[in-house]
C-alpha cells in the first residue's frame, strides 16, 4: 500500500516525511476500481467532501485534489483506493491523504454475526474514525464464529447496518432498507440500488427490523467493494431472551431459505449484472 499527503499549496501529492501511522483518522472514503472503471464515483467524491467540510478541511477537497487522486490509480487491475482526513498527534493540523490499495478478494455470500452488544461506534455518523474498531469487531467474529460480517444494532435491538455494509432485504417483491432515523451511514451502493428499484417501479420501504425478522428473507449486504452479497447464514449470539421468536428460542444459526424455484437466484443475478454494468471511467 502506498500513502501520500496532499500539498494544498503546490496542488500535488507528496510522500510523507515522517511516520504517519500514529496520526488520527478523522474521515475517509473508499471505492472499487477495475481497469479504470468505477461505480458512482461522483457520489463518493461528494460524500468525502461533506465529511471533510464537517471537520474544517473542506476547502482542500478541490478539483485538483481529485485529478491528482485519479492520476495515482493505475489504468489496469483491481484497486480499492481510499482518501483520508488525518490529524497529527499534536492536533495542530489536519491533512488530506490518499492510499492506493490492491482490492481484496471479492466474495458473493456472507455468514453474518448477530452480536450480543449494540453498535460500538463512537462516531456512527462519520465514516473513518471507527474503521479500526470495526476491523477488530469483524476479526473477533471471524476468529470466534467464522463470520464475515457483523450486524450493528441500535440500543433497542433494531438493525442499523453491517460493520462494513448497508442492509437491504426483500419482503416478497418489496425492497426494504432500515429506517433512516436509526442513523446508518449514507451508503453509496445502497442508494444507487434503491434509486434503480424506484425507476423500475419496484416498491421500496424503509422499516425498523430486528435480526430475527430478517431470518427467512432474502437479505443483501452491499458495499462499494463487493457490490451485492447475499446472506447465507446468521449466527445469533444474543442473550437467550433476545432470541425468542414466536414464543420459542431461535436456533443459534439461521440458514437462508432455499430458493426452490430459482426466481430469487435469477433476480440476484440480474441485479448483480446491472450493478457491474454501471461502472464507468470517471467523467462518463
Amino acid at each position: 500500500m502506498n500513502v501520500w499527503l496532499w500539498n494544498q499549496r503546490d496542488r500535488r501529492f507528496e510522500e510523507p516525511t515522517e511516520d504517519i501511522s500514529s496520526w488520527t483518522l478523522v474521515a475517509a472514503d473508499s471505492w472499487f476500481v477495475e481497469d479504470s472503471r468505477m461505480r458512482a464515483f461522483d457520489r463518493h467524491q461528494a460524500r468525502f467532501a461533506r465529511a471533510a467540510a464537517e471537520v474544517t478541511v473542506g476547502e482542500a477537497v478541490t478539483g485538483d485534489f481529485w485529478a491528482a487522486v485519479l492520476e495515482k490509480i493505475p489504468a489496469t487491475g483491481e484497486w480499492f483506493p481510499r482518501v483520508d482526513v488525518l490529524e497529527a498527534p499534536s492536533g495542530s493540523e489536519r491533512e488530506l491523504a490518499f492510499r492506493l490499495r490492491p482490492a481484496p478478494k471479492r466474495t458473493r455470500e456472507l455468514r453474518v454475526l448477530v452480536p450480543p452488544f449494540s453498535d460500538p461506534r463512537a462516531t456512527p455518523d462519520c465514516k473513518g474514525p471507527d474503521i479500526a474498531l470495526l476491523e477488530g469487531v469483524r476479526a473477533d467474529a471471524r476468529e470466534q464464529y467464522g463470520c464475515d460480517e457483523v450486524l450493528l444494532l441500535s440500543a433497542d435491538g433494531h438493525v442499523i447496518e453491517g460493520a462494513t455494509t448497508s442492509l437491504l432485504w426483500w419482503d416478497v417483491d418489496t425492497l426494504c432498507a432500515p429506517d433512516p432515523e436509526l442513523g446508518a451511514l449514507s451508503g453509496v451502493t445502497s442508494a444507487v440500488i434503491l434509486e434503480e428499484a424506484r425507476a423500475r417501479s419496484i416498491p421500496v420501504e424503509f422499516r425498523r427490523v430486528r435480526p430475527e425478522e430478517l431470518f427467512g428473507h432474502e437479505v443483501w449486504l452491499v458495499n462499494a467493494l463487493h457490490g451485492i452479497r447475499q446472506v447465507k447464514e446468521f449466527v445469533d449470539k444474543r442473550d437467550v431472551h433476545d432470541r425468542v421468536v414466536l414464543g420459542e428460542e431461535a436456533p443459534l444459526v439461521q440458514t437462508a431459505p432455499d430458493d426452490g424455484n430459482g426466481e430469487k437466484a435469477e433476480r440476484l443475478r440480474l441485479w448483480r449484472e446491472w450493478l457491474e454494468a454501471v461502472s464507468v471511467p470517471p467523467g462518463m
